[in-house]
């Protein structure tokens, strides 16, 4: 019988029937723990070639030391599933999947880590916004916006590699990242904005369009909108932004989100997650006759515990963004709008309506919750709930909003 090659990996006979390869690994490079592979088969040699097949993966992911780099296509399959997963909401997560498999591994995935030059990132830029009409079926062009969010994914999974001991820099450094032309997003004027309110005829839509554009609260936090988030600070009622409503449909469980992320289940796909970042937890004061509204509302729906969600279908579930999306078009259509706005241009519209009342920036920023403000700033620069409530009452008055039609408020105990 002809002896194994060195470094095969030794075969020893399970009691159950069978066998078990095995071979030693270098160590961890991380932990410098030891790291063994196991192979099971019915005859040594289906075991032996089990065991070998496990090497060539972890060769080929850069798991243990090679001659050669990973190819870049190897690389990404472990970075997604290994190292971003568990750190990433699923919606991110799902992003990054579907930007890897149908932009960056078709273009270049097939360059080995190691080999990777600014040509490379050129070549995905070209196979992004070029597109292809011999393609079966015809690959459009994308846009700039879209090659640079994948060169940023890209840049971000070879740092991971440098990280990992697999190359010794990011070969991205030494490319020019795509030129991104952004297009300037439709949004409705204060007075446009105004008028859908004043036209809609259903209470929950109307505060829904009243809290988009007088707050600029974003689509997920007012979809998750929770009585607990309904304080009165300074003897003003404020929302205090805690959540956002997130639908995972591409995750099967509650284990399929990162404990880290704090999400809280509410039924089915619907999860409760707090803000991205820091600037996202804020309070927001509201104007007395949005308070007023608001709380009508709530009391005549008997949805009144402090877990309980402020807006929900019929049936009391969630609401999502397919739902507001066609109660904004039908908004729209009722004032003789062009249903191509989107409901997030009401931050839009309301930040430029604040700006217009010559709001100061630390004032804009601390309602609407973005991050470019710093961190320091924001929690040790302390923005009054009177300066707050000010701006937000200055923004109601340019809406030109008419007092609630009672027709409206008496719909409050059928929300959806």
């Amino acid at each position: 019988m002809a002896r194994r090659t060195h470094g095969s990996g030794s075969v020893y006979p399970e009691r159950t029937g069978g066998f078990r390869a095995t071979c030693e690994l270098p160590p961890d490079p991380a932990t410098g723990k030891r790291r063994r592979l196991v192979a099971r088969g019915r005859t040594k040699a289906i075991a032996l070639k089990r065991l070998k097949d496990k090497k060539l993966e972890y060769e080929r992911s850069g798991r243990m030391p090679s001659q050669t780099t990973p190819y870049l296509k190897d690389w990404l399959d472990r970075w997604l599933d290994e190292i971003v997963k568990p750190r990433l909401r699923p919606s991110t997560l799902a992003t990054y999947r579907s930007t890897v498999e149908a932009l960056i591994k078709p273009a270049i995935g097939g360059v080995r880590l190691g080999r990777l030059e600014p040509k490379h990132f050129r070549l995905m830029e070209e196979y992004i916004t070029k597109g292809d009409d011999t393609c079966d079926p015809p690959r459009k062009p994308r846009s700039s916006a879209t090659a640079g969010s994948a060169w940023r994914t890209l840049h971000k999974a070879l740092d991971d590699a440098v990280k990992e001991g697999i190359i010794e820099s990011n070969p991205s450094d030494r490319a020019e990242a795509p030129r991104v032309v952004y297009t300037e997003r439709k949004i409705l004027t204060p007075v446009q904005a105004g008028q859908l309110i004043n036209a809609e005829n259903d209470v929950m839509w109307h505060l829904m369009w009243r809290l988009a554009y007088e707050t600029g609260m974003r689509q997920g936090e007012r979809l998750g909108l929770t009585n607990s988030e309904i304080q009165l600070i300074d003897n003003a009622v404020c929302i205090v932004v805690e959540w956002q409503l997130k639908v995972y449909n591409n995750v099967k469980g509650v284990r399929d989100i990162p404990s880290s992320l704090g999400a809280r289940h509410v039924t089915g796909k619907a999860y409760l997650v707090p803000p991205k970042t820091n600037a996202g937890r804020r309070v927001i004061p509201l104007p007395e006759s949005l308070a007023v509204e608001l709380g009508r509302y709530i009391k005549g729906t008997g949805r009144t515990n402090s877990d309980d969600l402020v807006f929900v279908q019929a049936d009391g579930t969630p609401l999502n963004r397919m739902i507001e999306t066609r109660a904004w078009k039908k908004a729209l259509n009722r004032v003789g709008l062009p249903d191509d706005y989107v409901p997030h241009s009401a931050r839009h519209t309301a930040a430029t309506a604040m700006a217009q009342l010559g709001m100061s920036d630390k004032v804009r920023e601390s309602i609407m919750g973005h991050s470019d403000i710093s961190v320091t700033n924001r929690v040790y620069t302390h923005v009054g709930t009177a300066d707050a409530s000010k701006a937000i009452n200055g923004v109601e008055t340019l809406l030109a909003l008419e007092p609630a039609n009672p027709r409206v408020l008496d719909r409050s105990a059928t929300p959806a």
